[in-house]
Order: structure tokens, then C-alpha cells, then sequence
């Protein structure tokens, strides 16, 4: 995508595009990707929300009582990626992540991500 017809998209449009590249990450770096993925862009906030985004054998972990451990594992490797997705993010809408907090509700298998934006 050039960068005229990247000036030309809408706030929707950008939320959509970043739906699909962050779902795109999540599989190619994970193995699976989330069944659905929500974004939400606010003056300095984006909000990513995935649907089903753990793995068989993370949701087998969960089953036997051990969420926390998935949880930590989760916590530290996406803490990891925040460059990546922070280029993800730039490529879109030409913003820096300031702050980064990642939250998830294993029951749900859901997963939030908020983000400050420079």
C-alpha cells in the first residue's frame, strides 16, 4: 500500500487493516492465530481484542488447573514481540507505542491488549 492511499483510510479501515496484520502475527509467530480479532482506536489508545486465541495444548493446561503458567509463558513471549507489533502499529498509523499492557482471561480464552500510542 502506497502512502497516498494510506492518508486516505479511515479510522475504520485502519482498524480493520490492523485486525488482519495483528491476526496474521498471532498465527505466523504462534502457530495459531485468534478466531477473531477486534480493534479499537481512540485518540491515544488502541484496544486489540482476540477471540480464541489459545493453542490445544494451552487450553489442556488450563483444564488441569495450571492457567497461571500459560499465562506467565503468554505474558513473557508477547512482551518479547512488542517491537514487532509496534512496527505492525507504525506501518498503519505512523505512531510509536508509548505504554504496553497486555491482559488476558484464560477461562474466556480472550486477550487484551492495550496500548498507548505516542
Amino acid at each position: 500500500m502506497n502512502v497516498t492511499k494510506q492518508l486516505e483510510l479511515t479510522i475504520n479501515q485502519k482498524e480493520q487493516l490492523l485486525e488482519r496484520e495483528i491476526a496474521k502475527f498471532a498465527k505466523e509467530r504462534i502457530g495459531k492465530g485468534p478466531s477473531k480479532t477486534e480493534v479499537r482506536i481512540t485518540e491515544g489508545i488502541l484496544i486489540c481484542v482476540q477471540y480464541g486465541f489459545l493453542t490445544k495444548a494451552e487450553e489442556l493446561i488450563i483444564q488441569s488447573g495450571h492457567w497461571d503458567k500459560v499465562i506467565d509463558y503468554r505474558r513473557v513471549y508477547i512482551l518479547q514481540c512488542v517491537k514487532d507489533i509496534e512496527e505492525i502499529i507504525y506501518r498503519v498509523l505512523k505512531r510509536r507505542i508509548k505504554y504496553f499492557f497486555p491482559s488476558w482471561l484464560s477461562e474466556e480464552n480472550l486477550s487484551c491488549w492495550t496500548i498507548y500510542l505516542d
